[in-house]
């Protein structure tokens, strides 16, 4: 069965992000999994080896204080995990009405997220995780890194989130955007939205083939031309019309692949509080 993997921690993204993984679950017939990576540094994590240390190995009762004491960090942090869990799959069951599975790994979060992750899967992701939030920033440094490593369609919230009901998609002339269509045409959610095909550039007649396409598929199509700068299109055009979600391809080698992996995808975050949906 395919997936929803909704990446849970204590951001103040989780309800949001624990909203639409449920959203596109019931959307999509999907089953929906929580994912909790249990990342925490244990007590002598900047201590090295300090056995090794010469004339530092009498220091026995001090080493066997720290053993103990990561031990005790283990079993608090396991402990906030599973309440963790299990609150937020009470929440979804409650207001949505769909039971919910869990998966929990101890490590690094891109790590052990990457290796538990299906090329069929929608994860869910917050903005920011729980130590970006600390230092009140908008954007969580794991975000690109998890856009980039990860083999799955990805969505990333914020601390809010409204069911979409139309989504934005900046097409240009390229295998990745051809290969993007077929599988915006093929997608089980967004299929079930209005698709809005913006082109920023100098050739409005390239949107006839991928229009045509997308309405055979059966999907509502709007179609839009603009000049200038991708970025700040997609964010006029966002604001303009409303739309509540923005689609990408994860790979591309121009103005795309700018809006990825440069400085125009923090502008994008920072500027706009819709989700962003990455397909691969």
């Amino acid at each position: 069965m395919k997936r929803v993997i909704a990446c849970i921690d204590s951001s103040p993204c989780t309800h949001a992000l624990a909203d639409a993984a449920a959203w596109i679950a019931k959307k999509t017939h999907r089953e929906l999994v929580l994912l909790q990576i249990l990342d925490y540094y244990p007590a002598s994590y900047h201590l090295g080896e300090i056995s090794g240390v010469i004339g530092f190995e009498s220091n026995a009762m001090l080493l066997k204080e720290l053993a103990e004491l990561e031990q005790k960090q283990s079993d608090i942090a396991l402990e906030y995990s599973n309440n963790l869990l299990n609150y937020i799959s009470e929440i979804i069951t409650e207001k949505h009405g769909i039971e919910v599975s869990h998966l929990q790994e101890k490590g690094d979060f891109l790590e052990q997220s990457f290796s538990l992750l299906r090329e069929d899967d929608i994860a869910v992701l917050g903005r920011v995780g729980e130590r970006s939030a600390e230092k009140n920033k908008t954007l969580g440094s794991n975000v690109e890194n998890f856009i980039r490593g990860a083999n799955c369609t990805i969505m990333t919230v914020g601390e809010t989130f409204k069911p979409p009901t139309r989504f934005i998609f900046a097409y240009e002339f390229s295998p990745t955007c051809t290969k993007m269509v077929k599988r915006i045409a093929q997608s089980d959610l967004l299929r079930l939205l209005q698709c809005h095909l913006l082109y920023v550039g100098d050739h409005p007649e390239i949107l006839e083939e991928p229009a045509s396409y997308l309405v055979e598929a059966g999907l509502d199509v709007v179609t839009e031309y603009r000049y200038g700068d991708v970025a700040e299109n997609i964010l006029e055009y966002q604001k303009e019309h409303g739309i509540q979600l923005i689609v990408m391809g994860a790979f591309s080698h121009s103005k795309i692949h700018q809006f990825f992996l440069g400085s125009i995808t923090t502008s994008i975050f920072r500027n706009v509080e819709i989700p962003l949906l990455v397909t691969k």
